[in-house]
């Protein structure tokens, strides 16, 4: 990631992203447990321990370097778009600093719709707005690491693979996950269960357990992608328009709510 500072970019800026192109490449994402419900019902959620934290994560695709929710044409295949990838470029280097995406080439002020990234010598009221939000996002991050630690040290995680592929590509197998394992947390003293129930986690483990048969989709939305179909498309049933009214409502990169 490029780090933001005034004596590089003073001069410099971004466009806002017109889809989600850039995320077609990128296959896990942390979630904040505010959004984990609702992430829960767009795709699996599971969990790793990254850097000794643990995180709740968005599965997007089968093997690494995929994302079965975004199109060729670059829309969002889904309901919710995870927090992180709606303020594309930018993201955070350490703890507070504002950064850009690894690959992104800010562009001079004087392109069109170039927006700035300072204005007075401080962050542009917009990126400070990026700022806070990107601070609450890691914030509802980290706070998921006490109860899962809690949970692995009790033995109630077990590793998650995902969907078999037919044409397996060892190299890019999704590895390092977990999930909660029902018969190992029943299993778990009263006392540990007891605790995660008054700290209000049970809501976001049960939606973690609901969300993981997404998984079972994933070929299915890659083929799409790679190899639609041929023949004319059917005329799309209901089902099929409030998705794509779900859809449109998540390209809305402006919504910074959780």
């Amino acid at each position: 990631m490029t780090g933001l500072s005034p004596g590089t970019h003073a001069h410099m800026g971004w466009r806002p992203a017109k889809g989600f192109g850039f995320a077609r490449g990128t296959t896990l994402v942390p979630i904040a447990v505010a959004e984990l419900p609702r992430v829960a019902q767009a795709m699996p959620v599971v969990f790793a321990k990254v850097e000794d934290q643990w995180q709740a994560l968005g599965v997007m695709g089968p093997i690494m370097g995929t994302n079965v929710f975004v199109s060729r044409a670059g829309t969002w295949r889904a309901s919710y778009v995870p927090a992180l990838l709606r303020v594309y470029p930018f993201h955070f280097e350490g703890e507070e600093t504002l950064a850009l995406w690894s690959g992104y080439a800010p562009e001079p002020l004087v392109g069109e719709g170039v927006q700035p990234f300072y204005k007075d010598g401080d962050l542009a009221p917009w990126l400070q707005e990026t700022r806070r939000f990107l601070r609450t996002v890691y914030d509802g991050v980290a706070q998921l690491h006490g109860p899962l630690e809690t949970l692995a040290a009790a033995g109630a995680l077990a590793p998650w693979a995902g969907p078999a592929l037919e044409v397996p590509q060892p190299d890019r197998a999704l590895s390092g996950l977990y999930r909660l394992e029902p018969e190992r947390f029943a299993g778990c003293e009263d006392s540990v269960v007891l605790d995660l129930f008054r700290a209000g986690h049970l809501r976001w483990l049960y939606a973690h357990l609901d969300s993981l048969h997404h998984a079972e989709r994933f070929k299915a939305l890659a083929k799409d992608i790679v190899a639609p179909p041929l023949e004319a498309p059917k005329q799309p049933d209901k089902a099929d328009r409030a998705a794509d009214v779900l859809a449109a409502i998540a390209q809305d990169l402006g919504d910074t709510e959780l």
